[in-house]
């Protein structure tokens, strides 16, 4: 036998027998009424355990995350890691009830600022009490807060006048709900009027508060506004620096930060400089006496402690051998000798099941259900999913047993409760916490469902109960879980960023240069324009009510576009030309679609029963634009009609799930699927994936490419002939003359744009006789989408899968000891690395370096100059993990999934665009493990402003696609650039993309509109008309002083001349929330806007304010009917009179802003009534 562990005390409780997740339910019942620390061997398992243990525990759970940065790295965590930490530490100082508290050895080394230092830089703000602003600013900076113009994530705050936003870490308020979302201060003077939390993706707030705490967001305090002290901190590093003998260069960088109260990347390996002795904690300090501390598996937790203590030993000395700044770690850890002391005050329960011989343990009697699991597995092809689930429940129900079965969602609760009651069981629901001592069931046959997940199912044998895990026996184990419910997400606020010197197209005038926003007052009157740049130094001010006519200009290349001249013909030539092709282009579209109504397909049968145990069997809940997508295709396929729908989506955001389920649907109707992959490595990842999913169903599947032998292809194309593979995935191999189905039914093709002409050709061909199916990853822009709806069949799953775990992003300087923990830590839990290094010339000099640094790492050097045989290998052996580190450019970029690799490291991250960065995270993190990604560049201090803001937006932005519709403009302009076909490439870089997708646009529904008969309705779309009223209209700086946000707001304001009145109120509502109540300006630009939007449909493009009168120019194609205007100036000439050229003057008196808006609104109601059968 072994001996105990060496952390557990002689007197502590020994708990063994405890099976799956049994461990959690002991912890939630162990010590109650007290507070409990359960402590992990590792990071990963904490989630998990935590989610189990909000199903058992009445008493609040909290976790303690640990920071995941490898010793005396010069990286700082994440802010989201941080805000949990700090959040977490407040709540154990403040509690006065008990709670279960989880974490891992990792973080319990760490030390942590003092409970004092804590308390006291808390801030309390409560409604209608006092508060000086600018000290509240103060302090704010001191915590750790950044001022920004948009609050977004945990440490931001803005002050806009009387309104501030603050982003805090979550907290508890005092009646026990848990606000994690940033809050809306409203002064009234100095007194906090109210406090609103507010969803930081609509910026719109949420309901109120009367007081909320702001917690520090970093663990260094830094007393910003005094300058004294930050002298005398700079001064205190330089001694100490000479005493450490630490390198002069570096300690003096760091001395200036400090001087100038900046942080840097890894000053939290720091905190006993800052706080100075005696003011540093361990998280054990913060536990009351009385608590009770769960060591599970604590024979693992010590070997882990060795480990953690040996890697931070060996990290200082590395440091110490280079003069790297370092405290000594006793400073920053706690040691084993001042592990165990600590340890030692509270009641110990260790949860193994190896003991020594006169410890003798208490055992629980419990077992897992891997038996059962087992068994659903082998007898699934024969009996199906839910036969051998049914009998062994038969079994309990017949001993008079209990069941729970634990569902990780309402809808799996649902689609259990229906495909188990064929097998006559009754249910009754069950909501968290459970108390297993007093379930009663109410009837014959019932069983318990519970609507939340368990990780793994155990049986308690004394208490004759058994917890079922319906996403161990169905499905792996779903990919991280938020224990928050999300609120409705709105849509994000997202306009192109205009930056001054863009190259933007003016709908009138052509291309120009923006060159800001101007400011112009005349005769007391003021208002903002946008000021363009044309050729020759041509200046155009545009006024901001006009701002719809002024878009970004996007092209298909990077090719320098021409600027073009004011007033000259040119503009009007080139969009005259592009809007005849336009009219091909949308006559081509309308024929394919006639067509494809007219030809008739085969119709599959519904969905059966293996089916559902197929959409059972997915391990994620389905996210809803996918959800829409399965639909649509399944319908699509069990319809006459040929199907030839198009998915569109992220990489990651499961189109393959959609081709899975179609493929399976056509197989079940005995019909042969056909996948075609533009390259050898994704034919590789396809059937990896393929055969995972339906590896528990009978289906035959095959993967046809040059890495087969020729042996292999001659037996797959047999099997393809006489219809025994059901499923091929295959390269342009499958288009050979040698291949031929036995009864082909459905083609799957993954992003076809990368297939050559031939190809394409006979792509065509097979086209026409089977339904089809076309995956792509390139996004595809709204505006497209909307005129193709109903021309090709679209699916866009545009949500990220949720509750995927956020990649964790770090930015530092490059520093080889960084990428050597990052990739041994990787290598350490069987994963892959991906280093990006997009320099071909020292592209292997970089891999010396790595495999120097780690040597037993298989490592692997990838890039585009390499024959395309020798990349192909290369990829499929790193696909197939025959390769650990893989060095490469950007050429990862797309297509590449692979689950085990979970760390990326960027080089000279700075010099990539934000698309290019965003796309490479997002090879990683695609599995239940966290991942990792390093962003390298040479220097954090001397980033451009540029490199700094885009970096500082993917940090913001961790999750995989988090609500960020990322100005992925190349990537759009590529997805619309295939859909047209290269033809228009050159129209489209005349005008601008947004403009050519507009024109196609109006184009296709104007066609549309005549073949079905009906006059197009040109109305509203191509009229923008001018008012000059002399009023102040424009929006303050007073107001939003941020000019970003101001441009923003501007182009929000335009866009309401398009929109509803309910809209329109909502902005108004917006803008009131966020910045205050509107100043008389903006309601002014608010009601320039509105008469605009009456203006269009009398078609009136001009409105100008004269010396005593409004002159309204009517177009030639006005609804107004000349007789009745001509009558209406008859009647009253003195107040009236029409000029030849279609202008009415109407004169008025007014002598304010109100009255003038009352006139021009009675001038318009009566034009309208002139408009005879018009009604508006």
């Amino acid at each position: 036998m072994t001996q105990p562990a060496p952390l557990l005390t002689q007197s502590a409780h020994l708990i063994s027998g405890l099976r799956g997740s049994a461990v959690a339910w002991f912890c939630a019942n162990a010590a109650p009424g007290r507070p409990v620390c359960c402590v992990v061997p590792d990071e990963q398992m904490t989630e998990g355990l935590e989610r189990d243990l909000i199903l058992f525990s009445d008493r609040p759970v909290i976790t303690f995350p640990g920071y995941e940065i490898p010793p005396y790295t010069p990286l700082s965590p994440d802010q989201h890691t941080t805000a949990s930490r700090l959040s977490t530490l407040f709540h154990l100082s403040q509690s006065s009830h008990p709670y279960v508290l989880v974490t891992s050895i990792e973080a319990l080394l760490r030390r942590v600022m003092a409970k004092k230092v804590l308390q006291d830089h808390a801030e309390l703000l409560m409604e209608g009490e006092e508060c000086d602003l600018s000290a509240l600013q103060v302090a704010l900076v001191r915590m750790g807060y950044e001022s920004v113009s948009l609050v977004k994530s945990y440490g931001d705050f803005s002050v806009r006048g009387g309104v501030v936003d603050i982003y805090p870490p979550p907290l508890y308020l005092p009646d026990g709900t848990f606000l994690d979302s940033p809050v809306r201060l409203d002064f009234f003077g100095d007194f906090i009027e109210s406090i609103k939390p507010f969803d930081p993706l609509t910026q719109r707030s949420q309901g109120r508060c009367e007081e909320v705490v702001l917690l520090p967001v970093s663990d260094i305090l830094l007393p910003v506004a005094e300058t004294g002290a930050l002298r005398r901190l700079g001064s205190q590093w330089l001694e100490l620096a000479e005493r450490c003998d630490w390198s002069s260069d570096k300690s003096h960088e760091l001395a200036e930060r400090i001087r100038n109260g900046r942080r840097f990347a890894g000053i939290e390996f720091f905190l006993p400089f800052f706080h100075g002795p005696g003011n540093t904690a361990a998280l054990l300090d913060y536990l009351p006496a009385n608590s009770a501390l769960l060591l599970v598996e604590p024979e693992a937790i010590s070997g882990q402690a060795t480990l953690i203590h040996e890697r931070i030993e060996a990290n200082y000395q590395s440091a110490m051998a280079d003069h790297q700044p370092a405290l000594p770690p006793d400073e920053i850890f706690l040691g084993e000798d001042q592990l165990g002391p600590r340890l030692e005050r509270f009641e110990q329960f260790g949860i193994t099941d190896f003991y020594a011989d006169q410890a003798a343990p208490l055992t629980l009697k419990t077992s897992n259900h891997q038996l059962l699991k087992q068994e659903i597995a082998y007898s699934r092809k024969q009996h199906g999913l839910l036969k051998v689930l049914a009998a062994r429940l038969d079994i309990w129900l017949e001993r008079s047993e209990l069941v729970v079965i634990c569902c990780r969602s309402a809808q799996r609760c649902k689609n259990l409760a229906e495909l188990l009651s064929r097998f006559d069981f009754a249910f009754q629901l069950l909501t968290p916490p459970l108390a297993l001592d007093s379930l009663k069931p109410q009837g014959e046959r019932c069983i318990f469902l519970c609507e939340h997940p368990l990780q793994s199912g155990f049986s308690l044998e004394e208490k004759r109960l058994h917890l079922v895990s319906e996403s161990e026996l169905f499905g792996e184990r779903r990919i991280g879980y938020q224990k928050r419910t999300k609120k409705a997400v709105g849509e994000p606020i997202s306009f192109a960023q205009l930056q001054q010197g863009d190259v933007v197209v003016h709908r009138e005038h052509g291309l120009g240069i923006y060159r800001g926003l101007e400011t112009i007052s005349l005769q007391k009157i003021t208002n903002d324009y946008l000021l363009l740049e044309y050729r020759d130094g041509d200046k155009l001010y545009v006024p901001v009510d006009r701002l719809n006519l002024v878009s970004r200009y996007e092209g298909l290349s990077d090719k320098e576009p021409r600027i073009d001249k004011l007033g000259a013909q040119t503009w009007k030539t080139t969009k005259q030309k592009v809007t005849e092709e336009v009219w091909k282009v949308a006559q081509e579209l309308l024929d394919i679609y006639a067509q494809r109504e007219i030809r008739s397909g085969r119709s599959f049968s519904s969905p059966g029963e293996f089916f559902r145990e197929l959409e059972e069997s997915f391990s994620f809940d389905e996210t809803p634009g996918q959800y829409q997508a399965i639909n649509d295709t399944i319908s699509d396929l069990t319809t006459a009609r040929p199907m030839d729908r198009l998915i569109c989506g992220d990489v990651g955001y499961g189109k393959t799930e959609v081709a899975v389920r179609a493929a399976f649907k056509v197989v079940e109707d005995s019909c042969q699927v056909a996948i075609l992959v533009p390259t050898t490595v994704l034919a590789e990842q396809h059937a990896k994936t393929f055969s995972e999913r339906l590896r528990d169903f009978p289906v035959r599947i095959a993967c046809l490419n040059r890495f087969r032998s020729p042996k292999e292809q001659k037996e797959i194309i047999a099997g393809l002939r006489d219809a025994s593979i059901d499923i091929v995935i295959g390269t342009h191999r499958l288009l050979s003359k040698d291949v031929s189905f036995g009864s082909l039914g459905l083609l799957i093709i993954d992003e076809e744009h990368r297939f050559g002409v031939a190809h394409k050709e006979k792509i065509k061909r097979l086209k026409a006789e089977v339904d089809v199916l076309t995956l792509t990853a390139t996004p595809i822009p709204r505006t497209l989408q909307l005129s193709l709806l109903g021309i090709r069949d679209l699916s866009v799953i545009s949500t990220p899968p949720e509750h995927r775990r956020p990649v964790k992003t770090f930015v530092a300087r490059y520093d080889d000891l960084v990428i050597k923990e990052a990739v041994n830590r990787e290598l350490l839990r069987g994963g892959q690395v991906f280093v990006v290094h997009n320099r071909v010339n020292s592209i292997h000099r970089m891999a010396q370096t790595v495999q120097k640094l780690v040597p037993q790492a298989r490592v692997a050097v990838a890039h585009g100059q390499m024959a395309g045989t020798e990349l192909e290998e290369i990829m499929v052996d790193f696909v197939n993990n025959k390769i650990d580190v893989l060095i490469s450019t950007t050429i990862i970029e797309s297509g590449l999934d692979i689950p085990s690799a979970n760390t990326i490291i960027i080089n000279r991250a700075d010099r990539l665009g934000l698309a290019e960065i965003y796309q490479l995270r997002g090879r990683v993190g695609r599995s239940p493990t966290q991942s990792f990604a390093y962003l390298l560049v040479p220097s954090v201090d001397h980033l451009s402003k540029d490199s700094r803001e885009r970096l500082k937006a993917l940090m913001e932005y961790n999750e995989l696609g988090g609500g960020f519709k990322l100005a992925m403009s190349d990537l759009q302009i590529r997805g619309g650039g295939n859909l047209l076909g290269v033809s228009q490439s050159g129209h489209i870089a005349a005008i601008g993309y947004d403009l050519y997708l507009d024109l196609l646009q109006k184009t296709v529904a104007d066609l549309k509109a005549r073949n079905n008969g009906r006059t197009p309705d040109t109305y509203a779309d191509d009229l923008d008309p001018e008012i000059h009223l002399k009023v102040s209209a424009y929006i303050p700086q007073r107001y939003i002083a941020d000019i970003e946000q101001r441009y923003l707001m501007y182009r929000r304001i335009a866009q309401q001349s398009r929109n509803s009145t309910a809209q329109e109120a909502d902005l108004r509502e917006e803008l009131t929330d966020r910045y205050g109540e509107l100043p008389d300006e903006v309601s002014n630009l608010f009601k320039v806007v509105a008469i605009k939007k009456t203006l269009i449909p009398l078609r009136i493009e001009k409105l100008e304010k004269g010396p005593g009168n409004l002159v309204f120019s009517f177009m030639t194609d006005t609804p107004v009917k000349p007789e009745l205007l001509l009558s209406l100036v008859a009647e009253s000439p003195e107040r009236l009179r029409l000029t030849p050229d279609g202008r009415l003057i109407v004169a008025t008196e007014t002598t304010n802003d109100r009255q003038l808006f009352t006139a021009i609104e009675d001038v318009i109601a009566e034009l309208h009534r002139l408009t005879g059968e018009y009604v508006h």
